[in-house]
């Protein structure tokens, strides 16, 4: 039987064992000195007889048979323990070699993360300087133009209330010339009746000298009240001379504070050249930031598509980002805010309410203390109903302006008329030159008033020009911060659907492998949890190393 047994198994093939198929198939073996049964039962029982010499003892002795196919078995058993030593080797080797491998694709990791960390702090830095200075530079502008505004506002209506000023001086003074003129009138219409009807009692007391005498003694009377009304006339035109003089020097320094205004526009239309070009600017670096808000959400779905190792570094940028991105959004509140403080105050200015200016005075400085959260109760229409509430109180300012030109053009047109009145009855009479000449003082303080009245006019018209572009300026500002908060609200949607998919790729199963290796990559992998702050993310992915070797 023993010698049937070895025929069946010899020693040159590998008897099966449970697991061939699933391991992978390795190097040889050592080669093993084969189990010769002959040899093996001399040396275990070197003083018995030989099964071949004694096959009829065999049928004796049953004890014998069974220590041979222990010893048979024992053999099989050394055999397949030295193969599960040998692929136990390489197996502990193979690990070894795979866990060098991941160490170091570990510690490059950690560099490339230390470095991008740089940059990103760097770039940070950068960025946050930038929008400081350019914040400061619009605030200080917005603040000037302001101040601008309102110094060009108050020279505007001391220049109405001089312009009425004026306008009510010449119409006393056309009245006076008026009431001269028909005493002047009613005087001469009495000198020559008088004179009629001392020709008439002459014709009728020719003859009479005691007549004649003392018709001329009242003559002479007469002559001398005449030559006395004369001069009193010769004095008040005089005084009318003094006042047209007065008039002009009036006039004259009307021109000078028009020539400032104009001086002024100049320098207003120099700034607003400027400002155009800030804005131009300012659009400019706005279609900057949108090209690079466009390179920013391609390298995002980029990263959405990326494997599982870059997702680390896409959570810190879209952390930093979002950061920068909340702190943009309160400064632009905080702008808004300012914005719709300033509409307000203009507004109230417009509206003479010095109540509602103190009101609003302690309730911007209160808001200064507080600009985040006095700018989160800004309503969402109220800026764009205090534009319109502005755009109404100008209209209304300039509406009244023309109804008081209008007013004065018709004031002018009757001033004409009486002055052409006057022109003619004074062509009648060679006497009246001085008064011609008082008419043409009129005449001249009538074309320097409309004069007058043309540069008022175009010192309106700047300031409604002014006023419409800081209206634009305000729109174009509400259109870019509208744009902002829509452009944060997507970046915001994107990083909380790139959360989302996160967690549900985290919260699946783990695939279960068959192998070993695989299972312990497995392990690796998951134990590398991403987090918001990159320091503790490097000093996690320091600390895992040594982890790993605690678990084994």
């Amino acid at each position: 039987m023993a010698a049937l047994w070895l025929h069946e198994f010899p020693h040159s093939e590998e008897p099966p064992y449970p697991g061939d198929e699933a391991e992978r198939p390795g190097p040889p073996l050592l080669s093993l000195p084969s189990p010769v049964p002959g040899l093996l039962f001399d040396e275990h029982f070197p003083m018995a007889e030989r099964p071949e010499d004694a096959g009829e003892e065999d049928a004796a002795q049953p004890g014998i048979e069974e220590l041979l196919s222990q010893l048979r078995q024992k053999d099989s058993d050394l055999i397949l323990a030295a193969k599960l030593g040998k692929a136990l080797l390489e197996r502990n080797q193979e690990l070894s070699n795979q866990f060098e491998l991941m160490q170091r694709e570990l510690t490059d990791k950690l560099e490339h993360l230390e470095q991008e960390k740089h940059e990103l702090r760097r770039r940070f830095e950068n960025r946050e300087g930038e929008w400081e200075g350019r914040v400061a530079e619009l605030e200080s502008d917005l603040k000037q133009l302001q101040d601008d505004l309102e110094r060009h506002q108050v020279q505007l209506r001391e220049a109405n209330k001089e312009k009425v000023r004026a306008l009510r001086e010449l119409s006393e003074q056309n009245q006076r010339l008026l009431e001269q003129l028909t005493r002047a009138a009613e005087i001469e219409q009495q000198l020559s009746m008088q004179v009629h009807n001392l020709r008439d009692e002459f014709r009728e007391k020719n003859t009479s000298t005691n007549q004649h005498v003392a018709r001329l003694e009242s003559l002479q009377a007469e002559i001398k009240t005449l030559t006395d009304r004369k001069r009193e006339l010769e004095r008040r035109i005089s005084a009318m001379i003094e006042e047209n003089e007065l008039l002009q020097s009036t006039i004259e320094d009307l021109q000078d504070r028009v020539l400032m205004a104009e001086r002024h526009s100049h320098n207003k239309d120099l700034q607003l050249q400027q400002n155009q070009l800030e804005l131009h600017e300012v659009r400019m670096s706005h279609r900057q930031l949108q090209v690079k808000v466009d390179e920013m959400n391609e390298e995002m779905s980029l990263h959405s598509v990326s494997p599982t190792s870059t997702s680390l570094l896409s959570e810190i940028e879209q952390s930093i980002e979002a950061e920068e991105l909340e702190q943009e959004r309160e400064q632009l509140r905080i702008d808004l805010w300012e914005a719709y403080c300033q509409i307000r105050s203009l507004c109230s200015h417009l509206r003479g309410n010095d109540i509602t200016d103190s009101a609003l005075s302690t309730d911007s400085s209160m808001d200064e203390s507080s600009d985040t959260s006095s700018a989160k109760d800004i309503p969402t229409g109220s800026l764009h109903t205090a534009l319109h509430e502005l755009k109404r109180l100008i209209q209304n300012i300039l509406d009244g302006n023309e109804s008081t030109v209008v007013l004065l053009r018709v004031e002018m047109n009757a001033a004409k008329e009486e002055r052409d009145k006057l022109k003619v009855t004074s062509e009648e009479k060679e006497q009246d030159k001085q008064l011609q000449k008082a008419l043409s003082d009129l005449d001249e303080a009538i074309a320097r008033k409309n004069v007058l009245e043309m540069e008022l006019a175009k010192c309106k018209i700047d300031m409604m020009s002014l006023n419409s572009q800081l209206l634009d300026a305000i729109q174009q500002k509400l259109n870019l911060s509208q744009q902002l908060e829509a452009w944060q609200d997507d970046m915001h949607r994107v990083i909380d659907q790139q959360l989302m998919d996160k967690q549900q790729r985290e919260c699946r199963p783990p695939a279960q492998s068959y192998r070993n290796s695989c299972s312990m990559r497995h392990k690796v992998i998951s134990s590398v949890r991403p987090e918001r702050n990159q320091e503790e993310v490097i000093g996690a992915e320091r600390k895992r190393p040594f982890s790993f070797f605690k678990k084994n």
